[in-house]
Formats: structure tokens, C-alpha cells, sequence
């Protein structure tokens, strides 16, 4: 990548080309259920499938490849840098995180034990992809409003080394 009189790194043709195959890369992705439903053979479908799953590691390979290194540094710093924006807070107020906590809860049990009472509180056979759908998205959604400080309690679940120290604040 070339950069202007001012410093600022330009846009050529090579990084919009690099762009375009991973945009292309991902968007094959939409096409598994067209193939999976097609009336081709299983072997075939199988085969264009597995096709179509690598096709983003190979479009990202082909952009690095026509981007160059300072053109896919270029892209990832705008792209982490607009994804950053959304990533939760680090501290929270003690009603967040009650609310958080509240929600996390009612999540899980909705999740969890409403397909054992079918009916009681909504018709889950009806829809079940929809009910189980809209309960993930609300886990994630209590997620973020636990903030950070929660995710940090949560990666601690998985790290073997990791210690619990109780503050005497309450």
C-alpha cells in the first residue's frame, strides 16, 4: 500500500480486489442449503459442501496474497476497530449486574426446562427452532449486560490456575 503526501495509507485496486474475495468467501456460505437441497447425488453434495466450507480460508488466502501484508493490517485495523465498539463495558453498577444475572437465569431455565413442560408457558413443539433461537439470543444479550468484568469470571471458569479472591466490599 502506497501512502499520500499526508501519511495516510491509499486504497488501490489490489486491496478492493482483496476485499471482494473475502466478502465473496463468506457470502458462498448461502449457498450450502441450496446444494444440500438440490436434487444432485449425496457424493456431490457432499463434496460441493465441503467446498463451499473452505472457501473463506481460501478467498482470505487469495486477498493476503493480491492485498499484501500492509493492505490485510490496513483491513483488520478498521474491522477490530469498528468491532470494538460493541464489546461490553468493564465495570457495571450492582443493578446491572443483578438484571444481567437475572436474565442470564431466566435464559438458562427457558432454555433448559421448557421442553420438558411442553405448553405450559408457550407452545414450544410449535416452533421450537424459534424459541430455542430467541433463548440463546437472550443469553447473549445478559452477557453484555454483565459486562466485562463477567466475562473475565467466566474465562476464569476454563483456566486451571485461576484463583477466587472475595473482597470484604459488600
Amino acid at each position: 500500500m502506497a501512502k499520500d503526501k499526508s501519511g495516510a495509507a491509499e486504497v488501490g485496486w489490489r486491496f478492493g480486489v482483496g476485499v471482494a474475495l473475502i466478502v465473496i468467501g463468506y457470502a458462498a456460505l448461502a449457498l450450502i442449503p441450496v446444494v444440500t437441497g438440490s436434487d444432485l447425488s449425496r457424493g456431490i453434495k457432499s463434496a460441493i459442501t465441503g467446498l463451499i466450507l473452505i472457501m473463506p480460508l481460501l478467498t482470505k488466502v487469495g486477498a493476503v496474497a493480491i492485498m499484501g501484508k500492509p493492505g490485510f493490517n490496513f483491513l483488520k485495523q478498521h474491522v477490530f476497530g469498528f468491532l470494538g465498539r460493541f464489546q461490553p463495558a468493564q465495570t457495571v453498577s450492582h443493578s446491572r449486574y443483578r438484571l444481567g444475572l437475572a436474565v442470564l437465569v431466566i435464559a438458562l431455565l427457558f432454555g433448559e426446562l421448557l421442553p420438558y413442560f411442553p405448553g405450559f408457558v408457550v407452545d414450544w413443539q410449535a416452533h421450537e427452532i424459534f424459541w430455542s433461537l430467541a433463548a440463546d439470543f437472550v443469553m447473549i444479550v445478559s452477557l453484555f449486560i454483565l459486562g466485562g468484568g463477567f466475562w473475565d469470571k467466566l474465562r476464569a471458569l476454563f483456566t486451571y490456575d485461576s484463583k477466587v479472591v472475595f473482597s470484604d466490599k459488600k
